[in-house]
């Protein structure tokens, strides 16, 4: 039920519960496990998003680049436990770029160089945990710690700032508006500096409050400017309605799967 992986790939070089206010504005600070069982709740309950096997997302991406906003056509297949699949379509009939993990394999394709890639070590287990299904359930266990640190105004949200070190080392913090207990915003660093992805817009849809816009904002070294660089504007979500077939990696990522099996590396 999450979408990520686009800042990467490509920019170049490229719910039925009521929701209650956690504590007040000043109070003692939840204990991060706390904060994350309140977003559940407030995202619609466990036994609601466990309902949904699937998600369809169609939308478009708004791509910021040196002063130019080019928007495409997007699509983002999700399915549990561990399957995604990111198709961004290209202009001009240059085809769409691929992302995805099928349950094992972390992968892309490019049309613009027809060039497949296999991820192995820290990438593949940022790329499985991006396509974990259950995230909001599954938070934590990502994490090697993760504490509530502070409460701070952040895009106009009085929000709680949890800390975590994930399980490869790097740190990932999330803010969670305190009146609403919704995930905000991820702050992390990422090859283009701080970044902020930001969540927006959450509707109900089929029992589960989505986000429906995602907002990709970095700084560069030295500038006390936070820049826009992405947005992503859902149109249309829809679950259970996934054909497993679809997480199949393309060809190209196939044949080179098939190459990698047969090199001594991997005969050894």
């Amino acid at each position: 039920m999450r979408a990520r992986g686009f800042l990467a790939k490509l920019l170049p070089p490229l719910c039925c519960c009521a929701v209650v206010s956690f504590g007040v504005p000043d109070g003692p600070l939840p204990p991060a496990k706390d904060v994350v069982a309140h977003y559940d709740e407030a995202l619609g309950g466990r036994n609601a998003i466990l309902r949904h096997t699937s998600t369809t997302m169609r939308g478009t991406l708004t791509v910021q680049e040196s002063g130019h906003s080019t928007t495409l056509s997007f699509v983002y297949l999700a399915g549990a436990p561990f399957r995604r699949l990111e198709r961004v379509s290209l202009p001009n009939g240059i085809g769409d770029i691929l992302n995805g993990f099928d349950g094992g394999v972390a992968w892309s394709f490019d049309p613009r160089t027809k060039s497949a890639q296999i991820y192995d070590g820290n990438d593949r287990e940022s790329m499985k945990r991006d396509a974990d299904y259950y995230y909001p359930l599954n938070e934590l266990s990502w994490f090697k710690s993760m504490e509530t640190v502070g409460q701070e105004d952040f895009e106009g949200k009085r929000c709680f700032r949890l800390h975590g070190i994930n399980d490869w080392s790097k740190a990932n913090d999330h803010l969670y508006d305190s009146a609403t207990g919704l995930l905000v915003a991820y702050d992390f660093v990422s090859d283009f500096g701080p970044t902020h992805e930001i969540f927006s817009d959450y509707r109900r849809i089929d029992g589960v409050l989505f986000p429906m816009k995602q907002t990709v904002k970095t700084k560069a070294a030295g500038n006390q400017q936070w820049v826009v660089r992405q947005v992503l504007d859902y149109t249309s979500v829809t679950f259970n309605d996934v054909d497993p077939a679809a997480f199949t990696p393309p060809q190209a990522v196939r044949d080179l799967l098939t190459k990698r099996k047969g090199s001594p590396a991997e005969s050894k």
